[in-house]
């Protein structure tokens, strides 16, 4: 039996066993407090890296993609060349939109830039020297090469280039000399106010896309241009369709010149369009193999090159330089706007041709008639283009609602994808509007004389270009 003072030492001993456990396991507590608290300010230190490298990416990024690169580099000459493109570039858009009118207008440009800034950039990237304004040479002759361009140094504070966009372009756009503004500053939302009072006013107004883009511009159903020659373009260069020349050795089918044909491409009859003056296969072969694909299209190609829902009267349809049909731009819904047509489709599914195609016949039609909101719309719109229609880039119904090329994103021709090789090849360059076929013979005036008519008064003799070259 163990004694008295044994039974004190063991007990001694085991309480201090207890406090080494205990002095043990608040030292591990602390310890890893410690290793926390150094784990979140890394991790804070790490974010605001992080953001300062995007910043400083994205703003060296930028800055490189407005002039081209050849011509910054040129200094003085490229300042003046980089002028005279961006003169001769502003008159081939206002050719295309007021014709022989546009040898009548003068074409004032404004630029606002940090130079400064700029120049430190565009040093590190090798396009300037390292003096402390090396991009003033080239801003200096781009001002001096044309007697209404002007390079503007507005100063390190934004807030400076903001004022001044603002005001000159309320000066301009309402004065009726003022024929049209081509404004490139689409790369900043904070314009977006100033622009939507005047949404869906092509006559009045373009922009100009050049190294950024904001996706929201193309909400205010504006035409969308890029001059290529000036600025640098991030966007691939539209595929150049060929011609075929095969004699017409089959009867033509009147039923597709309607767009009432439901055969198809097993129709043995020729489709051929109203004005065409020959036949172009419209379906590709079955044996044709998948390594003809052409580089992928984004979503940014298709909102560059496809006309707006607007852009012409509802009887028009646009068509490229080989006849081929090409859709308006159907841009990719919203998660909200899919909620929104998920939450109306489930109460009652919507009918398909009451609202894309106008009207239904079918008086005991089981689906959904009722009003729709334009977030619904623009989902079942965009689900029926994913659908290819029959008659493909020969179609010319305004009726129709189905696509007549893909409109994916990145698309690669694959299942479940439903176009054929031609529908990711077309050549979607609008070339000219053509009635269609509902309309044909309730409007002879040809499109010309509609052109003619839609021209303003020819006193208006000023094309306004303007801009923030910080970030263009």
């Amino acid at each position: 039996m163990l004694g008295d003072a044994e039974i004190q030492a063991l007990d001694d001993h085991l309480g201090n066993v207890l406090r080494e456990n205990q002095q043990h396991h608040e030292n591990l507590q602390g310890l890893l407090q410690q290793f926390h608290l150094l784990l979140d300010n890394y991790n804070r230190l790490k974010s605001d890296y992080e953001e300062e490298k995007e910043a400083r990416e994205k703003y060296k990024k930028l800055a490189r993609g407005q002039f081209k690169e050849h011509l910054v580099k040129a200094g003085v000459d490229g300042g003046t060349k980089a002028a005279q493109l961006l003169n001769d570039s502003i008159k081939e858009l206002l050719n295309d939109q007021l014709g022989s009118q546009a040898d009548q207008c003068r074409i004032m440009v404004r630029v606002y830039s940090n130079i400064l800034g700029l120049s430190k950039t565009l040093a590190r990237a090798g396009l300037v020297g390292n003096e402390a304004r090396s991009l003033s040479p080239f801003a200096s002759s781009f001002t001096r090469s044309q007697d209404l361009f002007d390079y503007i140094d507005a100063g390190d504070k934004k807030e400076g280039a903001d004022y001044k966009i603002r005001e000159m372009f309320r000066l301009f756009a309402d004065n009726n000399q003022c024929k049209h503004i081509f404004f490139a500053g689409c790369h900043d939302a904070g314009y977006l106010s100033l622009l939507t009072p005047y949404r869906g006013k092509a006559d009045r107004i373009t922009l100009i896309k050049a190294a950024s883009f904001h996706p929201e511009y193309d909400k205010l159903d504006l035409p969308v241009r890029e001059l290529s020659a000036v600025f640098t373009s991030t966007s691939a260069s539209p595929p150049v369709g060929g011609t075929n020349t095969a004699p017409a050795t089959r009867p033509v089918c009147r039923h597709f010149q309607k767009g009432i044909c439901r055969y198809g491409k097993d129709c043995t009859k020729l489709h051929v369009l109203p004005n065409q003056h020959f036949p172009k296969p419209l379906y590709d072969s079955p044996a044709q193999p998948s390594s003809l694909t052409v580089k992928l299209r984004e979503q940014e190609y298709y909102s560059r090159f496809l006309p707006r829902v607007n852009s012409k009267p509802q009887e028009y349809i646009a068509i490229n330089k080989d006849g081929e049909r090409i859709d308006t731009y159907c841009p990719m819904p919203s998660q909200e706007e899919w909620e929104m047509y998920n939450k109306r489709s489930k109460r009652h599914k919507l009918c398909n041709k009451y609202h894309l195609g106008g009207e239904c016949g079918n008086l005991s039609c089981e689906f959904d008639h009722s009003p729709i909101d334009s977030a619904c719309l623009n989902v079942l719109m965009n689900l029926m283009r994913q659908h290819m229609c029959t008659r493909a880039a020969g179609c010319r119904s305004t009726k129709c609602y189905l696509g007549h090329h893909c409109q994916k994103d990145n698309c690669k021709g694959t299942k479940p994808c439903k176009f054929n090789r031609q529908g990711h090849t077309l050549d979607l360059q609008v070339a000219q509007w053509v009635i269609s076929i509902e309309h044909e013979e309730e409007s002879p005036v040809s499109e010309e004389t509609s052109e003619a008519n839609s021209v303003a008064d020819p006193n208006n003799t000023l094309a306004f270009l303007m801009g923030d070259m910080n970030q263009m």
